[in-house]
């Protein structure tokens, strides 16, 4: 077992659900050495990460929160941002957006979504042969832009620069010293954008997230830089694991046409539909804590300082957690996946993931007859991201 978890090729060019079922029989408490990072442990069952999560005390998210460069350089979001804090701090800074993100919230949004989930459907069928990554990249950054403020007319602009700005974690692209340059000054201009839009809302307040991230700056709860931290989080978070998410589900129903079937004739599955490809899926690979004091599991010790891996990815798949787990099963009752994460750090945007993923499924079902892969997708090289930079797709309507 010599593969290196935190190498980013290894998810683009193996078999990683091989992998982890193998880890999850043999290795389930898996010592990855000094490689392509620091060595750190790795949790590979669905009880050992789901524990884990629920005890931030013992297993921090203050350090770091996943794998990547940063943990040798050193993690700038570190014990300020929402998803590298525990305890009251991590509280009071779900405290600032929590009120945006309620299901009461969200489903003040469902109309305008749908309409975009339309307009995005009817394109794709007008041209037929299409990138269904493409295809579902306005959907979650028009989302999440609703939420924070952005203007519609500025959300083509986000879309790209988000797009610039966190394409270099795939490997190929981060290979290229003129794409992290690129990558660098479209962060900047994001940030920068950030900051102008929070000076509008200081101005002219309104209800929005950014209007939010002012107040909580005026009232001390943030510094200036812990706000653009913050927006940043959520333009990321809100972009990638639905925008992927959805490109998961087409590529799995395709696969399993009897199981599209079955949702065009029971539209009262799209509920449990939506949890199943969140598993199957797992966009969210993993999440990373640091160990605050020395632990005994599976008759080893894990040092206090020492960091451990919670393989989403794998828990999704286990046997001893899901029945058939392997199987993409859209009525799977119960579904006590992790792909949204559990206990405290448990996804903020949770109610707006599953409305988008629940508004992509029903124009599968609703609007798309039939669809084929053109081409083999190309997989994202990422160890924190399970999606794909290319999805050809053929889409033929109802």
């Amino acid at each position: 077992m010599d593969i290196d978890l935190a190498d980013p090729a290894f998810f683009a060019e193996q078999d990683f659900v091989a992998y982890f079922r193998r880890l999850r029989e043999e290795s389930p408490l898996h010592w990855n050495p000094d490689g392509k990072e620091p060595g750190f442990w790795s949790l590979t069952r669905y009880d050992d990460c789901a524990r884990v999560q629920k005890d931030p005390v013992t297993f921090s998210s203050e350090v770091t929160n996943t794998l990547g460069q940063h943990r040798w350089t050193g993690d700038h979001g570190a014990g300020r941002m929402l998803t590298h804090t525990d305890g009251r701090r991590h509280t009071e800074l779900r405290g600032i957006v929590g009120r945006a993100f309620t299901p009461r919230a969200i489903s003040a949004l469902e109309p305008y979504l749908r309409s975009v989930v339309q307009d995005t459907f009817e394109q794709a069928l007008e041209q037929r042969q299409v990138d269904f990554v493409e295809t579902m990249a306005m959907l979650p950054v028009a989302s999440i832009a609703a939420l924070l403020g952005v203007p519609r007319a500025d959300w083509l602009m986000v879309l790209k620069l988000t797009t610039a700005a966190f394409g270099a974690a795939d490997r190929e692209l981060g290979m290229s010293r003129d794409a992290r340059v690129a990558a660098a000054a479209a962060h900047t201009q994001l940030l920068l954008y950030c900051q102008d839009l929070m000076e509008d809302r200081r101005r002219q307040p309104r209800e929005d997230i950014a209007t939010r991230l002012v107040q909580a700056q005026e009232d001390g709860r943030l510094t200036e830089e812990e706000a653009m931290l913050f927006f940043d989080l959520l333009l990321l978070g809100g972009n990638e694991t639905t925008r992927h998410g959805a490109v998961g589900a087409l590529l799995a129903l395709i696969a399993h046409p009897e199981q599209w079937a079955t949702l065009r004739r029971e539209p009262a599955l799209l509920d449990s539909a939506v949890q199943e490809v969140l598993r199957h899926v797992s966009p969210s690979r993993h999440v990373l804590r640091s160990v605050t004091t020395d632990i005994e599991l599976y008759g080893q010790t894990i040092r206090a300082g020492e960091q451990i891996v919670i393989w989403h990815s794998s828990a999704n798949r286990d046997a001893a957690a899901f029945d058939r787990p392997d199987e993409f099963r859209l009525d799977r009752d119960p579904n006590p996946h992790l792909g949204l994460g559990s206990g405290t750090h448990y996804c903020v945007g949770a109610s707006l993931a599953t409305l988008e993923l629940r508004l992509t499924l029903e124009a599968l079902s609703a609007m798309v007859g039939s669809a084929r892969v053109l081409e083999p997708p190309v997989p994202l090289a990422s160890t924190v991201i399970n999606g794909f930079k290319q999805a050809m797709v053929e889409l033929t309507p109802s």
